[in-house]
């Protein structure tokens, strides 16, 4: 039976990390506390090796002597659908990864449909997950028996996994595609959190309020936040959408008008009605703003590319559909959508410059570069004529 090890203190640390520099590889998952703070924080990470698996308390004890280990490229850490970790690790320690396998991003580029941790456990292995504590309170102490039972379970098949999917992309002549999209993956930046003072737009109720209510709904939006981050709880956990949009809607005048609106526990309204009361009246007092305009499509096409780029991106989504076809795998793993935006805007004319698009690194370049400059620079039905 697999050593399963919860790290708490220095010593358990050294252990770990002696444990980590003794292989050429060991696989790592990461469990945050997201779903119940404001400010996400690590919380756990799961390493395993070959022998045992180790559950480190980084609140309690951080990640030390593992940094540089973790970082050495000669090792390969082994993660699932590893972008959130990627991020997250260096958002907390300025860690990047020295070399990594994604089991996810292999599942994709070998064009299997259920990429799940838990699908490819099952259809790969055998092994059956059972334990669900995803969403469940990581930042608490002392962490329960279910919890280290799904946090060990999450890392303790993907070496065996790995080991399978690189196998299969040997044989298939695609490690080096694997590889490339392993490195996109390791290059990724966290972005800081920045909190939307307009994000109140995005909100159903905005497009049909009047112009007082929505500015009582934009003053919700904002005490909402200020709350959230006070008691370091997820704005979605202090107040609900529902609250905010009826507040605006009913425009309460009392703390009795307050109590009645649904949305939210009566302890909870009874505490912030002066807070909500104010945020009418500010709402009420100010200039009415403007009704938000729907957004369509997605942020990388915003802006109404010229039809000339528009035209040059259809050509290359042909071509990738037909692609993707011939190789059975989702269009994604031959390009993402970001990237043909980039290629039609710069419409490059040789490899060379189809390289400096960002997205198009060495591998799509050396794989693809030819197929995408002659679909780019084909031309259309309608020129021909």
């Amino acid at each position: 039976m697999r050593e399963q090890v919860l790290v708490a203190d220095q010593a358990g640390l050294a252990r770990a990390a002696e444990a980590v520099a003794a292989e050429p590889r060991a696989a790592l998952d990461t469990e945050s506390n997201g779903f119940h703070a404001y400010s996400e924080q690590v919380c756990l990470v799961q390493i395993a090796t070959p022998r045992a698996d180790f559950a480190v308390d980084v609140l309690a004890v951080g990640l030390g002597p593992l940094l540089p280990l973790l970082a050495d490229p000669a090792r390969e850490v082994v993660l699932h659908a590893a972008e959130y970790d990627v991020m997250c690790l260096k958002r907390e320690w300025g860690l990047t990864l020295g070399r990594i396998f994604d089991t996810h991003a292999a599942a994709k580029v070998l064009g299997i449909e259920r990429v799940g941790l838990g699908n490819l456990l099952s259809d790969e292995l055998g092994v059956l997950l059972t334990e669900d504590e995803q969403r469940s309170d990581w930042g608490r102490r002392p962490l329960s028996p279910e919890q280290l039972a799904y946090a060990f379970a999450d890392v303790q098949h993907l070496l065996a996994l790995r080991e399978r999917m690189g196998v299969r992309l040997s044989e298939r002549g695609l490690l080096s595609e694997a590889e490339a999209e392993f490195a996109r993956l390791t290059a990724k930046e966290p972005r800081p959190r920045q909190f939307d003072a307009e994000g109140w737009q995005k909100m159903k109720a905005a497009r049909t309020l009047d112009g007082r209510g929505r500015g009582v709904l934009r003053e919700m939006y904002l005490l909402r936040d200020r709350r959230a981050r006070e008691v370091n709880r997820p704005p979605f956990k202090v107040l609900s959408d529902l609250l905010l949009a009826e507040v605006a809607r009913r425009q309460p005048r009392t703390e009795e008008e307050v109590l009645r609106i649904p949305g939210a526990q009566a302890t909870v309204l009874r505490r912030l009605a002066p807070q909500i009361l104010e945020a009418v009246r500010a709402g009420q007092a100010g200039a009415p703003p403007p009704r938000p305009r729907p957004e369509r499509g997605p942020p990388w096409r915003r802006g109404g590319p010229d039809p000339e780029v528009e035209e040059r991106y259809e050509k290359l989504r042909r071509w990738r559909k037909e692609r993707a076809d011939a190789r059975k795998v989702e269009v994604q793993v031959i390009a993402p959508n970001a990237v043909l935006m980039a290629v039609a805007r710069s419409a490059p004319r040789t490899l060379e410059d189809l390289g400096r698009v960002e997205g198009m690194d060495p591998f799509r370049v050396q794989q693809y570069g030819d197929e995408i400059l002659t679909a780019l620079h084909s031309a259309t039905q309608q020129q021909l004529l």
